[in-house]
């Protein structure tokens, strides 16, 4: 079992994007723009009454949700291919349609499993989250089923788990600091975060 260092996470992640911090910014600022834009369609029905408000409403708000599904596919290979090939990345790799309903059911399933685990206790749903919080790259990064995800996600993360929860609260720490520089901070503290998390990622998936 690899053993996880937050401080190496951190320290990766920030290596990495000095290695390329125009590119990551631009990312964090499509992503930003495409996450706006994927909202639209969920406001269709604002101002309209009747059937025909609720028929609009449901077909925008599922147009949204799969639309986000797609902008979190792009960033999740993204922000892969930018940690294994910093010099290689590029925008294009934003644009990862596939395997699409593998990665619907695994953000489905693992999102159902936490928020059960919140209902119970806050402490549950916390080390839910943690359990399967690598299924979605494992999907991106190799194509498992949500089931065999799932089961994947809960076999590396186990032993690293408190490192984990630490390293989660750095990032959400970092992150906040970014939000307080009148927002336009998280364009950078958004992909040093990811980068980190991608990090501990690949360290606990080498087991």
């Amino acid at each position: 079992m690899n053993e996880l260092s937050v401080k190496e996470c951190l320290t990766t992640g920030w290596a990495d994007f000095s290695a390329r911090p125009w590119l990551l910014i631009g990312s964090s600022i499509i992503i930003f723009i495409a996450s706006m834009i994927a909202d639209i369609p969920r406001t269709a029905a604002h101002g309209m009454h009747g059937g025909a408000a609720i028929a609009v409403g449901v077909i925008g708000f599922l147009v949204s949700i799969g639309i986000t599904f797609l902008i979190a596919m792009g960033k999740t290979a993204f922000y892969l291919r930018a940690h294994d090939a910093t010099n290689e990345v590029g925008l294009k790799d934003l644009w990862h349609p596939r395997p699409y309903w593998k990665f619907v059911g695994t953000s489905l399933l693992a999102g159902i499993a936490t928020i059960i685990g919140l209902i119970l206790l806050i402490v549950p749903g916390i080390i839910v989250g943690i359990i399967v919080g690598f299924a979605v790259y494992i999907v991106i990064d190799r194509g498992l089923a949500p089931l065999d995800a799932l089961r994947e996600s809960a076999r590396i993360t186990k032993g690293n788990r408190w490192r984990l929860f630490l390293l989660g609260l750095a990032v959400l720490g970092i992150n906040i600091i970014g939000f307080c520089l009148l927002l336009v901070g998280l364009f950078v503290t958004m992909p040093i975060t990811a980068l980190a998390v991608m990090h501990a990622y690949r360290t606990l998936s080498a087991t």
